[in-house]
């Protein structure tokens, strides 16, 4: 008997860590724009080791590149649009991905990915 196949479809994109809901004041402003725009401030309203997430008036593309400062260290760190949500009255939901690994740009330990923390 051959075993049974797996009916899942696999994930495109595992987290590489968990998704925190953590509000971090942050100004962003578009990389390489002649001329530069005034820079936008934001609070994000979702954070991982390896992005975050927050609602923007200025418009994005996905794939451009912006740079998120962390206004509490004054640390930049520039980052790739990979979600543009619908125009809601705040703005838009923005989701990016920083270019280059940025584990402690939120100052916070960020758990194992499938790790629970609520002691189960």
């Amino acid at each position: 008997m051959k075993p049974a196949m797996s009916l899942e479809k696999p994930r495109l994109s595992a987290r590489r860590s968990q998704r925190l809901k953590l509000q971090v004041p942050v100004l962003v402003a578009r990389r390489n724009s002649a001329p530069q725009p005034d820079p936008e401030h934001a609070v994000t309203l979702n954070v991982n080791a390896c992005g975050g997430m927050f609602e923007l008036r200025m418009p994005v593309q996905l794939g451009e590149l912006l740079v998120v400062t962390n206004k509490a260290t004054a640390e930049e760190q520039e980052s790739r649009v990979v979600y543009v949500g619908p125009n809601q009255p705040h703005g838009r939901k923005i989701g990016v991905e920083f270019s280059q690994p940025a584990k402690d740009f939120w100052r916070i330990h960020f758990p194992l990915p499938g790790h629970r923390t609520n002691g189960h």
